[in-house]
């Protein structure tokens, strides 16, 4: 009985001393370094005409604004 017992006590030891732990997996964030601020080009106060539109609109600067916040929250510290 005695035998039978230190038998299985070392199967299951075995069994347990060979597990493999998984990898711990680290995943890098690059997004910092694959994005950057975007710039705009916008008309002087009081120009209305823009020949060539060379200018972005109103709505455009907002929609890069709030990226370019969002940027600067996330990224321009590190």
């Amino acid at each position: 009985m005695q035998l039978k017992l230190s038998a299985v006590i070392l199967s299951c030891a075995g069994l347990v001393a060979c597990a493999t732990p998984e990898p711990l997996r680290i995943v890098t964030d690059t997004s910092c370094t694959a994005f950057k601020a975007i710039s705009y080009a916008q008309l002087p106060k009081g120009q209305a005409d823009d020949p060539g539109n060379k200018a972005d609109s109103d709505e455009t600067v907002k929609e890069i604004d709030a990226h370019n916040a969002k940027w600067d929250a996330l990224c321009a510290k590190r």
